[in-house]
């Protein structure tokens, strides 16, 4: 594990924040490491991965994670990864509860986001049921747009490797690099080396393989 560098910085301070850095490709706690606290990820991104190297999630600055942490010595076999350098506000246990109980806007964001990231997952079950491994990566792609109306040529918030995204679809790295190319040639996909896509090739993409039934 990498060695945390630790700092409080303006009015976050007074309220207790221990602030952390991590470079990027840290594992902010894995399996041998289990996770101590709640974290805020402030800036950077991180990936969520599963005890079998399953993707589990991605997440960029103001999603929480580490909320099992709450239910006691759980070796939950999570392991946080850092995509690129990440500052994170670390909270414990009683530390989170206090804060929850003095800051109400605190509450409402943490309850917001860990409801996002529920919905998220409940989608990904779904997609893993109801759908087939071509169109699951078109549908992660899409999740992977920026937020807000966007149209024409844009880059995503993660770029992927091809293995990473078999391991989040549940496929394998063949198969990923066969929809990727298929999704080139139809002209909405390109790796500059980031992943952008056009975003009315997507949505014609999905329309016309969506289930008829």
């Amino acid at each position: 594990m990498p060695d945390l560098k630790q700092r409080r910085k303006g009015p976050r301070a007074n309220q207790g924040e221990g602030l952390l850095e991590f470079p990027a490709g840290a594992k902010l706690f894995d399996a041998d490491h289990p996770c101590q606290h709640v974290y805020l990820l402030r800036t950077g991104q991180v990936q969520l991965q599963g005890d079998r190297g399953a993707i589990i999630d991605y997440l960029e600055g103001g999603d929480f994670f580490g909320e099992k942490s709450l239910l006691g010595p759980l070796q939950s076999g999570l392991t946080a990864k850092s995509l690129s350098p990440v500052e994170v506000a670390a909270f414990g246990k009683s530390q989170l509860l206090r804060r929850v109980r003095q800051d109400w806007r605190f509450a409402a964001r943490l309850l917001s986001n860990l409801a996002e990231r529920l919905d998220r997952s409940e989608q990904v079950f779904q997609d893993a049921v109801l759908e087939r491994a071509e169109r699951r990566l078109a549908l992660l792609l899409r999740r992977f747009l920026p937020a807000g109306p966007v149209s024409g040529w844009v880059r995503l918030r993660f770029s992927p490797s091809n293995s990473e995204l078999a391991r989040t679809i549940g496929s394998t790295r063949w198969r990923i690099a066969h929809f990727m190319s298929h999704f080139q040639r139809l002209g909405w996909l390109e790796r500059r080396p980031d992943l952008w896509v056009r975003c009315e090739g997507l949505k014609e993409f999905l329309i016309s393989t969506a289930r008829k039934d």
